[in-house]
């Protein structure tokens, strides 16, 4: 476990910033398509990819695409556009745990890496699924 710079515990790490984020500061702007995993992930191995790409699409994910973005439960990031498109692959009936991440397969929902369930993470989660879902 380590310390936010919010002073809140956390397991999550920026790989890209190099510091520990919590569900609230994993939502600020320069956070929004940095590689973020948990600590313990960063210690054993620190290297990634960048620029990163969508989960889905492949596409690098820029700067400022903010918006245009959703963080998975997962941690991956993808375009909220292909979001929609992945969500709506799936039957009508399925149930947000049923979802899962076009990259690797585990749910997007709900997030395991934030127990928060407050956090700004669970709630933008939550938006962008129910925005898909419920139109």
């Amino acid at each position: 476990m380590v310390v936010c710079k919010c002073r809140k515990a956390t397991k999550l790490y920026c790989f890209v910033h190099k510091v520990p984020v919590c569900g609230e500061c994993i939502c600020f702007p320069e956070h929004q398509i940095c590689v973020v995993r948990t600590y313990s992930e960063w210690v054993i191995d620190g290297e990634y990819d960048w620029p990163p790409k969508c989960c889905s699409c492949q596409a690098v994910l820029e700067e400022g695409d903010g918006p245009q973005t959703t963080r998975l439960g997962c941690l991956h990031v993808i375009h909220t556009n292909c979001l929609v498109s992945h969500i709506k692959s799936f039957p009508p009936h399925t149930a947000p745990a049923g979802y899962v991440c076009p990259s690797c397969s585990t749910p997007i929902w709900p997030p395991k890496s934030v127990k928060d369930s407050g956090s700004c993470f669970h709630s933008k989660l939550k938006e962008a699924i129910m925005q898909v879902v419920f139109g």
